[in-house]
């Protein structure tokens, strides 16, 4: 009996994060992007924080990488949706250094 509800919550386990990512999937190709679920984080406020200080350095890094920039505007120009979030927050489209896509199906847009 106690091996039957180890394999339940076993494959439970295995099974959720891959239900999460298929849902953060969907919810990104309905176009349900808005200013509500973008967050902006500018880089500078990742600086010396020990917890966020190898993202600091990597933001730091493409921040300064013609190639990095170039992708990142490349990524929001092929969402019009995200685009409009932004400028709806007053966001200037050149300092975005990366978009990452939240579990929940939100942006995160790295700014310089």
């Amino acid at each position: 009996m106690n091996k039957t509800i180890t394999i339940a919550l076993a494959s439970l386990l295995a099974v959720s994060p891959v239900a999460g990512t298929v849902y953060a999937q969907d919810a990104m190709s309905t176009g349900s992007i808005t200013a509500d679920n973008v967050s902006v984080v500018q880089i500078s406020t990742l600086e010396g924080a020990d917890a966020n200080s190898t993202e600091f350095e990597r933001l730091d890094i493409l921040s300064k990488d013609p190639a990095a920039l170039e992708k990142a505007q490349t990524d929001l120009q092929s969402d019009p949706a995200l685009v409009q979030a932004l400028a709806s927050k007053n966001v200037q489209l050149n300092n975005v250094v990366e978009v990452q896509t939240a579990a929940d199906g939100g942006k995160i847009v790295y700014v310089k």
